[in-house]
């Protein structure tokens, strides 16, 4: 079956290793997504860009109800580690201006309870277009999707890039003996963002027994 909820962007394939890239990241102080769906706190990520220049910073101003103030977007001290050089090697790649870039990680053994992100209008209107590309992963672990009652499960693969539309019920569930570490960029829609979408196939998802979200 296919869907587009979920599809491989035709960027460029980061071939490079990224074994360095995830260290230095293994050894940073992370901030828990403060949410319903992650009330134990095993995701959490680091800001590479956002309103402030705190990397641990990671929230937006209005949502989830964020005290951060609205000020320019910047990039933070992350941008220029030449540990993290593969992540500004993978931006560049992208025919867009950001928003947020962070990196999210989740947990061995661990979930994200089902949610959406329409607490987000800008992703819910469309205006930001959300990519993920994995820098640590495997087949243990699991992307949720779902289009109504209709559930899809997806398998992402290291150095890829993926649109997946977070308005949808969407949870993850990391059944790998390490952390999953994933690149999250909000990209401001454009021509030739939507042109892109619109010329990638649609990825097909790897069908499994649901895992009981």
């Amino acid at each position: 079956m296919e869907t587009t909820i979920c599809k491989e962007i035709d960027l460029p394939y980061y071939k490079n290793s990224l074994d360095e890239c995830c260290g230095f990241l293994d050894n940073l102080q992370f901030s828990a997504v403060k949410t319903k769906y992650n009330a134990k706190g095993n995701w959490d990520a680091v800001s590479i860009r956002g309103y402030s220049d705190d990397i641990l910073n990671i929230l937006k101003p209005g949502v989830l109800k964020s005290n951060v103030k609205k000020e320019p977007l910047r990039w933070t001290e992350l941008y220029e580690v030449a540990s993290l050089l593969p992540i500004k090697e993978i931006l560049l790649q992208i025919p867009a201006e950001f928003e947020r870039v962070r990196v999210m990680r989740l947990k061995a053994g661990t979930s994200i309870k089902k949610h959406t992100d329409k607490v987000d209008k800008e992703i819910k209107n469309g205006n930001i277009i959300r990519l993920h590309i994995p820098l640590r992963t495997n087949n243990n672990v699991h992307f949720y999707l779902w289009e109504g009652k209709e559930e899809h499960h997806f398998n992402l693969e290291t150095g890829k890039y993926y649109y997946t539309d977070v308005s949808k019920p969407h949870a993850v569930h990391n059944k790998a003996d390490f952390d999953r570490l994933h690149l999250v960029v909000d990209c401001y829609n454009n021509d030739k963002l939507r042109n892109l979408l619109k010329q990638t196939e649609e990825f097909k998802n790897d069908i499994s027994s649901p895992i009981g979200f």
